[in-house]
């Protein structure tokens, strides 16, 4: 009795004091970050950011995103696609989780805005701004014209209630973000943050995705996007900062660039993101050995031979008709990207090894029987789970310059010179022979494209497929070149041939795949258009 007569005598005088003293309700926890006490330094907005930096890539499960495409058939059919999406009520990236990655860097350019501003808070500054730029992107590509908000939303903000601006709008103030973080972002960085040249790199994706979206999509303004992504490229590539990693082997050089423990000082890593044991470790490895999962028939015809030709011109090509001849005296990347049973596909920590006959058609590791083997490490130690240290790029020099040549050609101003010094480089590490300005053939197999396309951007498109194979870039690219008829190829949703039938083997029986345009956007869920009327549908939707 006598302690609980004290608590209640020590909490009175508490009261007494806080009475006396306005200065105590100044006072904010010691024990947490407020606020108030937060916003002072350049570091603190630097560690604000730090938030920001896992979003930048996924490393795990990168590859599926192109299960949507024409290059990889996964075991059941991918429902967007196949046009069986239906039209979320909530959700469907629109909830409020997926805003929050643009509220939180506007929460932050509202605080900055009130500090005193300096050298070190300007590239702070920039970090924020680079990402809001990066979370808008993202929002473009799924829903074209989306709100662009400057400053956080409260519960009563005005702005909840207004229009979509339109990708014109919004992608201009992407750029304005983005010209920002360039002008202010150090040129290295010893702590793997984001630089002069990653942003740059990010403002070449965005400015060919776009440009080539509005040329192929009857949208005016392309010219300029193009241009802006050609100025952008050169930058880097003029910088003489990065090259190709090469080893002078064309017949393991790109296979070794995926499955390397760090690629901290590799020249083709304008960004890269750093893995190591007990502190960041992933799972793609594990997830790559049974990803349910498979490249295509269209995209394994897709590679040339040796000679340069393609499949259907070159006297080279030894045909299909047993799984691993069609690897004969074809582009050494399809080894190198594509497990053929000649290939160890295990190594375990007793040094055994482990091969898989091929064709092998199992819906748990590859239904085409073409497994992915890009980025796929055979040593059992990263295959434990979610231990795998196998580093990863961000923003990788090879596609600056496939995107260099690609505006180049849009702008009809790739000449030999800058095919040498872009998409050349890449064949070269491969052993492959140049690309020619003329192209030198027609291939009957060329994409029946609904733009039509010049010989040229044929060839550079189908170099961009093979190089960034299960890298994620397939659906930005059918959907920027408008280019989503291609999945109505049955190819599309073919695997190797079945030597028990003698015929490709397909994916999904009694199923025909039919484009439809309004893929091209996803579509807003049908509530948020029912909470403001102000909101539109997406076409077709």
């Amino acid at each position: 009795m006598k302690n609980i007569k004290y608590s209640f005598v020590m909490l009175a005088s508490l009261f007494m004091v806080m009475g006396c003293n306005d200065d105590f309700l100044e006072k904010y926890p010691q024990d947490r970050i407020n606020d108030a006490s937060y916003w002072k330094s350049a570091a603190d907005v630097e560690m604000y950011a730090n938030q920001f930096y896992t979003v930048l890539k996924d490393p795990n499960y990168i590859w599926q995103r192109d299960n949507i495409t024409d290059n990889q058939g996964p075991g059941a059919r991918e429902a967007y696609a196949w046009n069986e999406y239906t039209v979320p009520a909530t959700g469907g990236g629109w909830a409020k989780s997926d805003w929050l990655g643009i509220r939180s860097c506007n929460y932050a350019l509202d605080y900055i805005a009130t500090m005193t501003k300096d050298a070190a808070l300007a590239t702070a500054e920039a970090e924020i701004r680079f990402f809001r730029a990066f979370y808008y992107f993202a929002k473009v590509k799924r829903y074209g014209d989306v709100p662009w908000l400057e400053h956080v939303l409260q519960i009563d903000s005005e702005e909840l209630f207004y229009a979509r601006d339109s990708r014109e709008t919004v992608t201009a103030n992407i750029l304005k973000d983005l010209d920002a973080a360039i002008a202010n972002l150090p040129e290295t960085s010893a702590a793997d943050r984001l630089t002069k040249f990653a942003a740059l790199a990010f403002k070449v994706e965005v400015c060919l995705y776009e440009g080539t979206f509005r040329k192929y999509h009857k949208i005016a303004g392309h010219e300029a996007l193009l241009r802006d992504a050609v100025t952008a490229s050169e930058t880097i590539i003029n910088s003489g900062m990065f090259a190709l990693y090469s080893t002078g082997n064309p017949k393991s050089d790109y296979f070794d660039l995926f499955v390397q423990y760090e690629l901290k000082g590799n020249k083709e890593g304008i960004m890269i993101q750093r893995f190591l044991a007990d502190k960041r470790m992933h799972n793609n490895v594990r997830q790559l050995g049974e990803p349910h999962t498979g490249f295509t028939k269209d995209f394994v015809e897709s590679y040339l031979c040796t000679d340069g030709l393609p499949i259907s011109l070159s006297p080279l090509y030894k045909g299909d008709a047993t799984f691993g001849v069609e690897f004969t005296n074809r582009d050494p990347r399809m080894e190198q990207s594509v497990y053929q049973q000649n290939r160890v596909y295990r190594i375990y920590e007793n040094g055994s090894k482990e091969f898989r006959p091929m064709p092998e058609f199992d819906n748990n590791y590859s239904p085409t029987s073409y497994y992915i083997l890009k980025g796929y490490s055979p040593y059992e130690r990263d295959r434990l789970q979610l231990q795998c240290i196998v580093d990863d790029f961000v923003f990788r020099y090879a596609e600056i310059l496939l995107s260099y040549a690609e505006a180049k050609a849009e702008l009809g101003e790739a000449t030999q010179a800058i095919l040498d010094k872009s998409v050349n480089l890449i064949r070269a590490r491969v052993g492959m022979p140049a690309m020619k300005v003329e192209v030198g053939f027609v291939d009957p197999a060329w994409p029946k494209w609904e733009v039509a396309v010049s010989p040229l951007i044929n060839e550079i498109r189908r170099e961009r497929r093979l190089e960034l194979a299960a890298e994620g870039k397939r659906w930005d690219d059918l959907v920027r070149w408008k280019a989503g008829k291609l999945l109505d190829n049955v190819k599309t949703y073919q695997g190797a041939r079945d030597p028990a039938t003698g015929s490709n083997r397909v994916l999904y029986p009694g199923f025909t795949r039919k484009w439809v345009d309004k893929l091209y956007l996803y579509p807003l869920p049908t509530q948020e258009i029912a909470l403001n009327p102000k909101l539109t549908q997406n076409p077709g939707w």
